[in-house]
Parts: C-alpha cells; structure tokens; sequence
C-alpha cells in the first residue's frame, strides 16, 4: 500500500491534472484524484472500462511483457534454439501480471482477471489451447470457489459475458490466408476490423447487463473505442511498463511525458464523443425475468 501510494504521488508530480489522475489509475489503480468532468464524459463516451483495471489492463500487461521477452530471447541464438523461451516468457509475463494485480490493489475485478491470465499462460506451459471457453469456465469457477457471491455483481456478469462473447466469435475466424501479398496494408485493415468487431461483440453482451443495473445505454461507444483502444494497446500500456522500470532509479519521467500524450489524446475523444447529441440514453431497467433470458441466451 505504502509503494502504491508513493508511485501515485510521483506519477501524479510528473504530470499534473486529469492527464495525471488517469496515468496514476492505469497504474496504481488509484482513481481518486480524477475530476468529476473528466469522469462523466469516459462514462458517457462508453470509456469507462479504461479507468477500472479488468482484463483489458491484464491482458495487456502481461501479453507486452510475454511478446517483449519472447522478441528478446530470440535475438540470442544460443537460447533461442536450445530452451524453451515461449514458456520463460510465460513465466515473466505471468510474474509481471502478479506484480500489476498487487500494485493495483488487488480489487475484485483485478483478482478475476488474473485467474484468467494465468489459466491463459498455464495453457502455453503445458502446450494447450490458451483461448478456449473451456479456460473461461475454469475462470469462473476458481472466482465463484473463492467469493461465489460475486455472481450477483454487475462487475462478474459483464466481464464474464464480454468474455464468452468475444472467445465464441473469435473460435469463427479464419485461421489461415488473411494477410497474404500487401501484409503490411492490410493488417492494419485487420487490426481496425478487429478493434471495431471485438467492441461490438463486447458492448452487445454487456449492454443488457448495463441497462439492468445501471438504466444508461451509451450510443458512440464504438467511435470512442475505436481512437481509446489502440491509443491504450499500442502506446499508453508499453509507456506504463517502462514507467514502471524506471521507476526504481528516479527516471520515470522519461516514459511518463509520452505516456501522457496518449492520454490526453483518450481524453480529447472521451470529451469529443460524449458531447456528441444523444450520446447518453437513459432507460428503465429491465425485469429480472429479462436480464435471466439474457443470461442463458
């Protein structure tokens, strides 16, 4: 608690404001110091998922840190064809995924996703399939073994639905002949397909479960996470893991100042979006016969 609260001091004196108050939530999970402003248009630009460390943070800290080694070991002949350095990077992947859930708080949310993560990384070790439903439903079930209240939560049953609908449509795609000649064009196409139809897929399972607990059903989420997404993949989450490195000697400034444009830049969207006519529905809420269909569909 104590490293948390000095990292969050130190990132939050290297830049000051909401830009700040963001990095210092991606970080530390510690939200406190954003502005109600900046708060309500995440939300109502269907950005909040962002600030709150899930999956998506996980996920992306433990896979840069996976591919980072991986890309490093292979440069070293030596190693790279005589051990096993897919699985080493697992083990350093699945050890930097431990350090970010502990210097997150350890939160609920943070705690589910790191069971999935290190199913995920346990199925490269032992040579199986990483991404399967069959992995999901031993997520869930370690997380309803140790808290089984949690299934009644808005947070469980969003996370869980966003992830069975993302694994069911993503065992459809094609496995081979997606890039092939002009790969360097086309897999940028892929990838912004791929944001686009993984937001998609996501907002669709959970927005039942939103309208149910929350009543706001969030129309431009799609446009937001289309700029937020690959802004938070490719630049904001490598910036914070060598934030993190520096740390120790003083120097997180370096990482932080590029970390921050990023930032800004999620922020300029978030605001853009949620200012937007009709960005923001506000609906009953659903009977619980509804939101059970829901569930079983």
């Amino acid at each position: 608690a104590a490293l948390r609260q000095q990292a969050s001091i130190r990132i939050r004196a290297a830049l000051p404001g909401d830009t700040g108050a963001i990095a210092a939530a991606l970080m530390t999970g510690d939200r406190g110091a954003i502005s109600d402003g900046a708060l309500a248009a995440m939300r109502d630009a269907g950005l909040a998922h962002l600030l709150a460390i899930s999956g998506l943070h996980i996920g992306l800290f433990a896979g840069l840190i996976f591919f980072g080694l991986r890309a490093g070991l292979a440069l070293i002949p030596a190693l790279a064809l005589r051990f096993p350095i897919k699985k080493w990077a697992a083990i350093g992947a699945l050890m930097g995924a431990l350090f970010y859930l502990l210097m997150t708080g350890a939160t609920v949310p943070t705690q589910r996703a790191f069971i999935m993560a290190a199913i995920v990384l346990a199925g490269v070790l032992l040579e199986r399939n990483a991404i399967s439903m069959r992995n999901v439903a031993l997520a869930a079930l370690a997380v309803l073994l140790m808290a089984p209240e949690v299934l009644l939560g808005a947070s469980f049953q969003m996370s869980f639905a966003a992830v069975v609908a993302l694994v069911a449509a993503y065992e459809l795609r094609p496995r081979d002949g997606i890039l092939g000649p002009g790969w360097r064009r086309r897999r940028i196409l892929v990838y912004a397909l791929g944001v686009a139809v993984t937001t998609l897929i996501a907002t669709a399972a959970t927005t039942p479960f939103a309208v149910y607990h929350f009543n706001r059903l969030v129309l431009y989420g799609l446009a937001a996470n289309l700029i937020a997404v690959p802004l938070t993949a490719l630049w904001i989450m490598p910036w914070s893991i060598v934030a993190f490195a520096l740390m120790p000697f003083g120097l997180e400034g370096l990482a932080l100042a590029p970390m921050g444009l990023g930032i800004d830049a999620v922020v300029w969207s978030a605001s853009s979006v949620s200012s937007w006519p009709g960005a923001v529905q506000l609906v009953p809420a659903m009977p619980m016969w509804g939101l059970v269909l829901t569930a079983v569909g």
